[in-house]
Protein backbone atom coordinates (compact mmCIF):
# COMPACT_ATOMS: atom_id res chain seq x y z
CA UNK A 1 0.00 0.00 0.00
CA UNK A 2 1.33 3.41 -0.96
CA UNK A 3 1.41 6.17 1.60
CA UNK A 4 2.59 9.78 1.41
CA UNK A 5 4.16 11.19 4.58
CA UNK A 6 5.27 14.70 5.50
CA UNK A 7 8.08 14.34 8.05
CA UNK A 8 8.48 17.63 9.94
CA UNK A 9 11.68 18.29 11.87
CA UNK A 10 12.22 21.25 14.17
CA UNK A 11 14.79 23.40 12.31
CA UNK A 12 16.20 24.54 15.67
CA UNK A 13 16.80 20.98 16.88
CA UNK A 14 19.03 19.55 14.17
CA UNK A 15 21.73 18.18 16.45
CA UNK A 16 23.95 15.26 15.48
CA UNK A 17 21.76 12.92 17.56
CA UNK A 18 18.56 14.15 15.92
CA UNK A 19 20.01 13.79 12.43
CA UNK A 20 21.27 10.29 13.26
CA UNK A 21 17.81 9.36 14.56
CA UNK A 22 16.15 10.77 11.43
CA UNK A 23 18.55 8.83 9.22
CA UNK A 24 17.82 5.62 11.13
CA UNK A 25 14.04 6.10 10.80
CA UNK A 26 14.22 6.79 7.08
CA UNK A 27 16.42 3.74 6.48
CA UNK A 28 14.11 1.44 8.47
CA UNK A 29 11.01 2.70 6.67
CA UNK A 30 12.68 2.29 3.27
CA UNK A 31 13.48 -1.28 4.20
CA UNK A 32 10.10 -2.24 5.65
CA UNK A 33 7.73 -0.05 3.63
CA UNK A 34 9.44 0.58 0.27
CA UNK A 35 6.24 1.88 -1.37
CA UNK A 36 5.90 4.72 1.15
CA UNK A 37 7.00 8.18 0.06
CA UNK A 38 8.47 10.42 2.76
CA UNK A 39 9.27 14.08 2.24
CA UNK A 40 11.37 15.62 5.01
CA UNK A 41 10.82 19.27 5.95
CA UNK A 42 13.71 20.40 8.15
CA UNK A 43 13.89 24.07 7.18
CA UNK A 44 10.54 25.52 6.16
CA UNK A 45 7.34 23.65 6.90
CA UNK A 46 4.60 23.51 4.21
CA UNK A 47 1.59 25.81 4.25
CA UNK A 48 -0.78 22.88 3.75
CA UNK A 49 -0.68 19.10 3.50
CA UNK A 50 -2.50 18.47 0.26
CA UNK A 51 -1.89 14.93 -0.97
CA UNK A 52 -0.39 13.83 2.37
CA UNK A 53 -1.71 10.76 4.25
CA UNK A 54 0.17 11.18 7.54
CA UNK A 55 2.29 13.76 9.36
CA UNK A 56 5.36 12.62 11.28
CA UNK A 57 6.65 15.14 13.79
CA UNK A 58 10.19 14.98 15.23
CA UNK A 59 10.87 17.21 18.22
CA UNK A 60 9.84 17.84 21.79
CA UNK A 61 6.87 19.46 23.51
CA UNK A 62 7.75 22.86 22.06
CA UNK A 63 7.74 21.42 18.53
CA UNK A 64 4.36 19.78 19.10
CA UNK A 65 3.04 23.05 20.51
CA UNK A 66 4.25 24.97 17.47
CA UNK A 67 2.63 22.45 15.14
CA UNK A 68 -0.87 22.46 16.69
CA UNK A 69 -0.92 26.27 16.85
CA UNK A 70 0.15 26.66 13.21
CA UNK A 71 -2.11 23.87 11.92
CA UNK A 72 -5.08 24.04 14.34
CA UNK A 73 -7.51 22.43 11.89
CA UNK A 74 -5.27 19.48 11.02
CA UNK A 75 -7.29 16.27 10.71
CA UNK A 76 -4.53 13.98 9.42
CA UNK A 77 -2.99 11.26 11.61
CA UNK A 78 0.03 12.61 13.49
CA UNK A 79 2.95 10.40 14.51
CA UNK A 80 5.13 11.81 17.28
CA UNK A 81 8.87 11.16 17.33
CA UNK A 82 10.86 11.95 20.48
CA UNK A 83 13.43 14.68 19.93
CA UNK A 84 13.19 17.19 22.78
CA UNK A 85 14.52 17.70 26.30
CA UNK A 86 11.34 16.87 28.19
CA UNK A 87 9.22 14.80 25.80
CA UNK A 88 6.33 14.84 28.25
CA UNK A 89 3.46 14.47 25.79
CA UNK A 90 5.33 11.75 23.88
CA UNK A 91 5.58 9.88 27.19
CA UNK A 92 1.85 10.31 27.78
CA UNK A 93 1.05 8.72 24.42
CA UNK A 94 3.75 6.01 24.24
CA UNK A 95 5.16 5.63 27.74
CA UNK A 96 8.70 4.39 28.19
CA UNK A 97 9.37 2.62 24.93
CA UNK A 98 12.34 1.64 22.77
CA UNK A 99 12.79 3.39 19.45
CA UNK A 100 12.35 0.05 17.67
CA UNK A 101 9.00 -0.66 19.31
CA UNK A 102 7.89 2.94 18.80
CA UNK A 103 8.62 2.82 15.07
CA UNK A 104 6.82 -0.52 14.83
CA UNK A 105 3.74 1.11 16.40
CA UNK A 106 3.96 4.06 14.01
CA UNK A 107 4.14 1.76 10.99
CA UNK A 108 1.02 -0.10 12.14
CA UNK A 109 -0.82 3.23 11.95
CA UNK A 110 -3.44 2.77 14.68
CA UNK A 111 -5.02 6.18 15.35
CA UNK A 112 -6.99 7.75 18.17
CA UNK A 113 -8.41 11.24 18.60
CA UNK A 114 -6.98 12.83 21.76
CA UNK A 115 -7.96 15.97 23.63
CA UNK A 116 -6.22 19.33 23.53
CA UNK A 117 -6.77 22.48 25.54
CA UNK A 118 -6.97 26.16 24.76
CA UNK A 119 -5.99 29.16 26.87
CA UNK A 120 -6.69 32.58 25.35
CA UNK A 121 -5.34 32.29 21.80
CA UNK A 122 -3.02 29.31 22.42
CA UNK A 123 -3.69 25.60 22.03
CA UNK A 124 -1.83 23.16 24.28
CA UNK A 125 -1.35 19.42 24.71
CA UNK A 126 0.33 19.21 28.12
CA UNK A 127 -0.77 22.14 30.19
CA UNK A 128 -0.50 25.63 31.61
CA UNK A 129 1.19 26.84 34.78
CA UNK A 130 0.29 30.37 35.85
CA UNK A 131 2.80 32.40 37.82
CA UNK A 132 5.82 30.52 39.07
CA UNK A 133 5.78 28.15 36.08
CA UNK A 134 6.13 31.13 33.75
CA UNK A 135 9.04 32.45 35.79
CA UNK A 136 10.71 29.03 35.76
CA UNK A 137 10.37 28.89 31.99
CA UNK A 138 11.99 32.29 31.60
CA UNK A 139 14.89 31.11 33.77
CA UNK A 140 15.21 27.89 31.81
CA UNK A 141 16.01 29.79 28.64
CA UNK A 142 19.46 30.38 30.10
CA UNK A 143 20.04 26.67 30.92
CA UNK A 144 17.88 24.92 28.32
CA UNK A 145 20.89 22.97 27.05
CA UNK A 146 20.77 20.95 30.31
CA UNK A 147 17.10 20.03 29.86
CA UNK A 148 15.02 17.44 31.66
CA UNK A 149 14.30 17.35 35.37
CA UNK A 150 17.80 18.59 36.34
CA UNK A 151 17.40 21.70 34.22
CA UNK A 152 13.94 22.24 35.65
CA UNK A 153 15.27 22.00 39.23
CA UNK A 154 18.05 24.49 38.55
CA UNK A 155 15.54 26.96 37.11
CA UNK A 156 12.80 26.29 39.66
CA UNK A 157 14.63 26.58 42.98
CA UNK A 158 15.52 30.31 42.79
CA UNK A 159 11.94 31.09 41.73
CA UNK A 160 10.50 28.93 44.50
CA UNK A 161 12.50 30.98 47.00
CA UNK A 162 11.35 34.39 45.79
CA UNK A 163 7.97 34.01 44.08
CA UNK A 164 5.10 35.79 45.83
CA UNK A 165 1.59 34.38 45.98
CA UNK A 166 -1.20 36.06 44.04
CA UNK A 167 -4.96 36.39 44.17
CA UNK A 168 -7.32 34.84 41.66
CA UNK A 169 -11.05 34.52 41.14
CA UNK A 170 -13.31 32.82 38.63
CA UNK A 171 -16.37 35.01 38.38
CA UNK A 172 -17.12 38.59 39.29
CA UNK A 173 -14.59 39.78 41.82
CA UNK A 174 -15.68 40.19 45.44
CA UNK A 175 -13.96 39.81 48.78
CA UNK A 176 -15.27 36.28 49.28
CA UNK A 177 -14.36 34.97 45.84
CA UNK A 178 -10.64 35.88 45.78
CA UNK A 179 -8.30 32.98 46.54
CA UNK A 180 -4.67 33.55 47.49
CA UNK A 181 -2.51 30.91 45.80
CA UNK A 182 1.13 30.05 45.32
CA UNK A 183 0.42 27.97 42.23
CA UNK A 184 -2.35 27.49 39.67
CA UNK A 185 -2.09 24.89 36.94
CA UNK A 186 -4.54 23.69 34.30
CA UNK A 187 -3.49 20.56 32.43
CA UNK A 188 -4.72 18.27 29.70
CA UNK A 189 -1.94 15.70 30.18
CA UNK A 190 -0.03 14.48 33.23
CA UNK A 191 3.42 15.92 33.38
CA UNK A 192 5.77 18.75 32.36
CA UNK A 193 9.31 19.92 33.00
CA UNK A 194 10.85 16.69 31.74
CA UNK A 195 9.14 14.37 34.22
CA UNK A 196 7.29 16.35 36.90
CA UNK A 197 4.04 14.41 37.39
CA UNK A 198 1.81 17.32 38.34
CA UNK A 199 -1.39 15.46 37.39
CA UNK A 200 -0.77 11.70 37.62
CA UNK A 201 -4.51 11.04 37.31
CA UNK A 202 -5.07 13.13 34.16
CA UNK A 203 -6.36 11.61 30.93
CA UNK A 204 -6.09 12.95 27.38
CA UNK A 205 -9.25 11.03 26.50
CA UNK A 206 -11.83 12.20 29.06
CA UNK A 207 -12.96 15.53 27.58
CA UNK A 208 -11.85 17.45 30.68
CA UNK A 209 -9.01 19.62 31.89
CA UNK A 210 -7.50 19.09 35.35
CA UNK A 211 -6.94 22.11 37.59
CA UNK A 212 -4.65 22.42 40.62
CA UNK A 213 -4.61 25.24 43.14
CA UNK A 214 -1.89 25.37 45.80
CA UNK A 215 -2.37 27.58 48.83
CA UNK A 216 0.51 29.86 49.91
CA UNK A 217 3.36 27.93 51.55
CA UNK A 218 6.44 28.94 53.51
CA UNK A 219 9.68 28.58 51.58
CA UNK A 220 10.89 25.51 53.47
CA UNK A 221 7.70 23.62 52.60
CA UNK A 222 7.97 24.65 48.95
CA UNK A 223 11.40 23.03 48.76
CA UNK A 224 10.37 19.98 50.81
CA UNK A 225 7.40 19.11 48.63
CA UNK A 226 9.06 19.68 45.26
CA UNK A 227 10.46 16.09 44.97
CA UNK A 228 7.07 14.70 46.03
CA UNK A 229 5.40 16.59 43.20
CA UNK A 230 7.98 15.34 40.72
CA UNK A 231 7.09 11.76 41.68
CA UNK A 232 3.33 12.40 41.61
CA UNK A 233 2.96 11.66 45.34
CA UNK A 234 1.14 14.86 46.25
CA UNK A 235 -2.48 14.28 45.28
CA UNK A 236 -3.79 13.91 48.85
CA UNK A 237 -2.10 16.91 50.46
CA UNK A 238 -4.54 19.22 52.25
CA UNK A 239 -3.01 22.42 50.86
CA UNK A 240 -3.71 21.32 47.27
CA UNK A 241 -7.10 21.54 45.59
CA UNK A 242 -7.72 19.40 42.52
CA UNK A 243 -10.76 19.70 40.25
CA UNK A 244 -11.83 19.06 36.68
CA UNK A 245 -13.22 21.63 34.27
CA UNK A 246 -14.40 21.90 30.69
CA UNK A 247 -14.22 25.70 30.61
CA UNK A 248 -13.08 28.31 33.13
CA UNK A 249 -11.94 31.92 33.11
CA UNK A 250 -9.29 32.71 35.72
CA UNK A 251 -8.72 36.35 36.68
CA UNK A 252 -5.51 37.32 38.52
CA UNK A 253 -4.80 40.36 40.65
CA UNK A 254 -1.72 41.22 38.58
CA UNK A 255 -0.26 40.45 35.18
CA UNK A 256 1.53 37.12 35.36
CA UNK A 257 3.61 34.95 33.09
CA UNK A 258 2.19 31.54 32.28
CA UNK A 259 4.01 28.56 30.83
CA UNK A 260 2.01 27.00 27.97
CA UNK A 261 3.75 23.84 26.75
CA UNK A 262 7.09 25.62 26.97
CA UNK A 263 5.92 28.97 25.61
CA UNK A 264 5.26 32.13 27.62
CA UNK A 265 1.87 33.84 27.79
CA UNK A 266 1.50 37.07 29.78
CA UNK A 267 -1.91 38.23 31.01
CA UNK A 268 -4.07 38.86 34.04
CA UNK A 269 -6.93 36.82 32.54
CA UNK A 270 -6.68 33.22 31.36
CA UNK A 271 -9.67 31.80 29.50
CA UNK A 272 -9.56 27.98 29.37
CA UNK A 273 -11.59 25.41 27.48
CA UNK A 274 -11.22 21.77 26.55
CA UNK A 275 -11.09 20.72 22.90
CA UNK A 276 -12.30 17.11 23.04
CA UNK A 277 -10.79 14.63 20.57
CA UNK A 278 -9.14 17.55 18.78
CA UNK A 279 -6.22 15.84 16.98
CA UNK A 280 -5.73 12.33 15.61
CA UNK A 281 -2.52 10.72 16.82
CA UNK A 282 -0.91 7.43 15.93
CA UNK A 283 -0.90 5.42 19.16
CA UNK A 284 0.44 2.03 20.36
Amino acid sequence: MKKSIAFLVNPQKKSANILAYLTWVLAKVAQEMPAWQIQVFSEKWPENFEGVDEIWLLGGDGTYHYFINHYPTCSLPIALFKGGTGNDFFWKVFGDISREQHLSDVLKGKTEALDAGQVNHMLFLNGVGIGIEGEVLRSMDAIRFIGGAIGYYLAAIPNILRFKEYGLWFDKKNAQSVKSVFLCMVFNSSRAGGGFHFFPMASVRDGRLDMLLCEPLPVIKRLFYMPKIQQGKHVNYSFLEFSQITAKTIHCDRVLRAQVDGEVLESDTFDFKILPAKFRFIVP
